[in-house]
């Protein structure tokens, strides 16, 4: 899809968002949450394999948009009840398809609003659960701005592991939380000031497996947004492709 322009309250952006199957797999179980109108977008990683990761993925996908188009709370209330209403239809899905109870699903997403501070900034939230993740370039600067919820990332986050051998640990990718788990979660839920340039990347670990934080930043530094978004979808499938692969960069133009 082309790129376009935006608005919502102080922010102005664009986004490129993309889903790729990669070169391991024969289908693919990511959903992405993209409502640019409302400046909600997101993404969500099935789990379970033939236990229909991708139906998960999906629930969540169409609950968090679905919720949000609702909104009649503030923005982190919003974000968090339906992240929360998803893990619930994901648990009754298993429930009554008894083939699909081992399925689950992360879920990170993004949510600009409307709101402003006094030094010009404007205002996101983010909700996550899962070990997906949200990075932020600003200039110079990059940082991860959710956690794996991960034992190993734990570790890491403890200074027990540098991040060097948590990517390589072998048991990176088990997860401790993720809707479809258990009949409850909890939900990180966060906001995140965002000034003019700013760049976010939400993405599966179909990306943030196959390429390292640094090529992640290297990436998002180079041309416009769609370029940006093309050539980490192709770095990981250069890598092997050995996960779906699946990101939503947005880029602030105006705050």
């Amino acid at each position: 899809m082309g790129v376009n322009r935006y608005s919502k309250g102080f922010l102005e952006y664009q986004y490129q968002a993309l889903s790729d199957v990669g070169r391991a797999r024969s289908n693919n179980e990511d959903s992405l949450i993209e409502t640019p109108a409302l400046g909600l977008f997101g993404v969500c990683d099935g789990l379970g394999g033939h236990a229909a990761g991708e139906v998960a993925s999906f629930i969540a996908s169409y609950t968090v948009t679905e919720l949000v188009e609702k909104a009649s709370e503030p923005p982190e209330e919003v974000l968090k009840k339906g992240i929360q209403e998803a893990n619930c239809r994901i648990i009754a899905d298993q429930t009554q398809n008894p083939e699909r109870a081992k399925m689950g699903t992360t879920v990170s997403a993004l949510w600009l609003t409307a709101e402003g501070f006094d030094d010009g900034s404007g205002l996101g939230w983010i909700g996550h659960v899962g070990d997906s993740r949200i990075y932020l370039q600003r200039g110079n600067q990059f940082a991860q701005l959710t956690d794996d919820h991960s034992p190993v990332f734990r570790l890491h986050k403890h200074g027990l592991l540098s991040k060097a051998q948590m990517d390589q640990h072998p048991n990176k990718n088990l997860l401790d939380r993720c809707l479809g788990l258990t009949p409850t979660v909890e939900v990180d839920v966060f906001p995140v000031s965002l000034r003019s340039e700013d760049r976010i990347l939400i993405c599966t670990d179909g990306v943030s497996d196959a390429i390292s934080d640094e090529e992640i930043r290297l990436a998002l530094g180079v041309g416009p947004v769609s370029e940006a978004a093309n050539q980490l979808v192709s770095a990981a499938n250069d890598k092997g492709g050995r996960d779906n692969i699946t990101l939503v960069l947005v880029e602030v133009l105006k705050s």
